[in-house]
C-alpha cells in the first residue's frame, strides 16, 4: 500500500486551492482542497478520503450513515486496509466518526458540537478578514468580485441554495488563502468542511441570502479600502446571522 506522507506545507494546500478555483470557477467544493500537497497528487487512502469526503458533505452519505468500507474498497478495486486509512483521515477531519469492531459513521453533530465549530471558525474567520484588509492583494480583490457576481446571480433562485452556500464558502477560503497567514488556509480549509453541511441550512431562503450578499457586499469594500475593523465585522455579522438561522431551523425543522 501507498505510504501516507507528512502533511504537506500549509501553502501548497492554499496554492492547490487557488489553482482549482481559478481553473474551474465552477468546481464545487471538494476534500481534494485539504488534501493535496507540494505535487497535487493524493496518496491512495487521501483519494478515497477526498471521494468518500465529497459524498458526506454533499449529503450522498447522510449525517449518521454507516460508511460501507467493503463497496467503497470495490469501487476503488482495494483491500480494505487503505480504505481504513482513508477513514482515520476523514475522522481527523471530523466528517466520521470510527467505532471499534463496528467500522465508521459519518458524524450526526448536536447543537452544543456545532455550536463550538462555529465559535472556533468563527474566530479564525474574523481574523481572516482583517488580516485581508491588511493585506489588500489585487488577485483576492479580482477573485472575490467573480465570487460575488456568482452571489449575486444565485441570490433569489429558490433552487440555488447550495451553490450560493459553496460560492460562499469558496470566497471564505479564498480570504484564508491570500491574507497572508500561511496557517489559517488548512485551519479554515478543515473547519469548513465539518461545517459545511449545517451552514447551507442558514442559508436556505432567499431572504437570508439577499442579507448576506449586503454583508459580503461590505465585506469586500472594506478589503478594498483598507478598513481592517469593518472587515472583522461584516465576517463577524455574515457568520453571528447565519448562526441564528441554523440554530432556529435545529430546533424547529431538523429531528433531534
Amino acid at each position: 500500500m501507498t505510504q501516507a506522507r507528512p502533511a504537506p506545507p500549509d501553502t501548497s494546500r492554499a496554492a492547490a486551492f487557488l489553482q482549482a478555483f481559478e481553473e474551474d470557477r465552477g468546481t464545487p467544493i471538494a476534500f481534494w482542497w485539504v488534501f493535496a500537497g507540494p505535487s497535487n497528487t493524493l496518496t491512495l487512502p487521501e483519494q478515497i478520503a477526498a471521494s468518500v469526503g465529497d459524498r458526506i458533505i454533499s449529503h450522498a452519505i447522510a449525517p449518521g450513515e454507516w460508511i460501507r468500507e467493503q463497496e467503497i474498497g470495490q469501487q476503488f478495486g482495494v483491500s480494505r486496509s487503505p480504505v481504513r486509512e482513508a477513514m482515520r483521515l476523514l475522522e481527523r477531519e471530523g466528517v466520521v466518526r470510527i467505532h471499534a469492531r463496528r467500522g465508521a459513521r459519518a458524524t450526526f453533530l448536536a447543537q452544543k458540537e456545532i455550536k463550538d465549530l462555529f465559535e472556533v471558525r468563527a474566530s479564525l474567520v474574523r481574523l481572516v478578514g482583517r488580516l485581508a484588509a491588511g493585506h489588500r492583494p489585487e488577485r483576492l480583490l479580482e477573485l472575490l468580485e467573480i465570487g460575488f457576481a456568482t452571489l449575486r446571480e444565485t441570490t433569489d433562485d429558490p433552487a440555488a441554495a447550495r451553490r450560493y452556500g459553496e460560492t460562499a464558502a469558496q470566497m471564505t477560503l479564498l480570504c484564508a488563502a491570500l491574507c497572508g497567514n500561511e496557517r489559517l488556509f488548512p485551519l479554515i480549509a478543515s473547519l469548513s468542511m465539518q461545517m459545511l453541511r449545517y451552514t447551507g441550512l442558514g442559508l436556505k431562503s432567499p431572504e437570508r441570502r439577499r442579507r448576506s450578499i449586503v454583508l459580503w457586499r461590505g465585506a469586500i469594500d472594506a478589503i478594498r479600502r483598507g478598513d481592517a475593523d469593518a472587515a472583522e465585522q461584516f465576517f463577524a455579522s455574515r457568520l453571528e446571522e447565519n448562526w441564528r438561522e441554523i440554530r432556529r431551523l435545529l430546533e424547529t425543522e431538523v429531528p433531534a
